[in-house]
């Protein structure tokens, strides 16, 4: 039933039913002539010829001949901006086509939704002609397209002629990120700061005396004991500041909260690297982990056009996460598996390494997450669209 349909259809397309459409046109307008008679009837019949005539120059018209180029306006794409494109199209020959339409596919690589974009002219008579469409709110992706649609006909819509002109291009609509913040506090320098002083608790280098911003667990008792007032163990500071970011995500996951899961890391990586860290990013099972570091800008480039194409197939899975020992970096988890939260704090607390997890999820999550009762591991929520807003665990 299928095969009869597809053949159908392609013998609608086919040019000899193009050329018996016109020729049926042309004797339904001879046979009204013949049998109505009169100046009426002629008249009809010698006014509906340039339109015959029309029809076959379409037809044989060398629509392969027409150049086409396409070009983006936009330098960098994110997530939920508008591309504008503009389609150039060049021919050898000067004819006057009607209600000209063209038409371009995205599709992404990775799949997901095919954004189509048409723009029309109504009429065409020079060599050259330039049109120009718009795609509202572009979703994150790798996008390729590889022909341009042209179609177009006689102005009573009697015949219309389609033809596919190779156009191929690929363009990158990079992850919108955002800034990151905890209510009370924010999520910035202060609190980073805040955190390097607390990611190895192994390299002792003496005591000093007590500040109010000391955990208990800093103090020296025998210290404190021998000369009568608080004193809190010293730490030797590292040089450099380190972190790992890994994102992990689940199958199942919906687009939105995937879409929401990859922002939030490119978010996270940003603030992280304008910080001053040198970041060792994993987000993929198939892909080399990257190690940036220098300015925001070289760095972010990198990760834009790493998670642009991301797919949920093709992302970390919770059962390949490998978790680095290394306590000179911080670990972050951007996960949106709920599941993950025991392992990471598990790890912190047997490694002594300081672990910060953050949970993409909806508002029905958030109660069934327990604060961890280790010093090593942080675990926060993020439950809508922005991220400047976030939740502690428990909280």
């Amino acid at each position: 039933m299928k095969t009869g349909l597809h053949r159908l259809l392609a013998f609608r397309k086919s040019a000899f039913c193009r050329c018996a459409v016109i020729l049926l046109v042309f004797a339904c307008m001879f046979v009204f002539a013949m049998f109505q008679g009169g100046f009426a009837g002629w008249f009809v019949f010698y006014a509906f010829m340039p339109f015959v005539f029309y029809m076959f120059f379409l037809l044989v018209y060398p629509f392969r001949s027409i150049e086409a180029k396409r070009a983006i306006q936009e330098k960098e794409l994110f997530a939920g901006d508008t591309m504008h494109v503009r389609i150039m199209l060049k021919r050898r020959w000067p004819a006057p086509f009607f209600l000209v339409t063209v038409q371009d596919i995205f599709s992404p690589r990775s799949g997901g939704q095919v954004r189509e974009g048409d723009a029309v002219r109504l009429f065409w008579l020079r060599r050259s002609a330039t049109l120009s469409y718009s795609l509202p709110n572009m979703v994150r992706g790798n996008y390729t397209v590889r022909e341009i649609r042209l179609k177009t006909g006689d102005s009573f819509g009697f015949f219309h002629r389609t033809v596919r002109l190779k156009c191929e291009g690929t363009w990158l609509v990079y992850p919108k990120t955002q800034p990151l913040g905890i209510p009370g506090a924010g999520f910035g320098k202060s609190a980073l700061d805040d955190l390097i002083r607390q990611r190895d608790l192994s390299q002792f280098a003496g005591i000093r005396p007590y500040q109010p911003t000391d955990r208990l667990s800093w103090l020296d008792w025998k210290s404190t004991a021998r000369t009568n007032r608080l004193v809190a163990k010293q730490f030797e500071p590292e040089r450099e500041r380190q972190a790992s970011v890994v994102f992990v995500a689940r199958g199942r996951d919906t687009d939105a909260l995937f879409e929401r899961g990859v922002a939030f890391t490119a978010s996270l990586v940003r603030m992280l690297i304008e910080t001053g860290f040198s970041v060792h990013l994993t987000w993929s099972s198939t892909a080399k982990p990257l190690f940036l570091q220098g300015s925001a800008i070289h760095a972010m480039a990198g990760v834009n056009e790493a998670m642009a194409g991301l797919s949920k197939a093709g992302a970390l899975k919770a059962d390949d996460l490998r978790l680095s020992g290394n306590k000179k970096k911080i670990g972050f988890v951007v996960t949106t598996d709920p599941a993950l939260a025991p392992f990471v704090s598990k790890f912190a607390r047997s490694a002594r390494q300081l672990q910060i997890l953050f949970l993409v999820a909806d508002s029905a999550g958030r109660n069934r997450l327990k604060p961890s009762a280790s010093p090593y591991f942080s675990l926060y929520l993020s439950i809508n669209e922005k991220f400047d807003r976030l939740l502690k665990a428990g909280g």
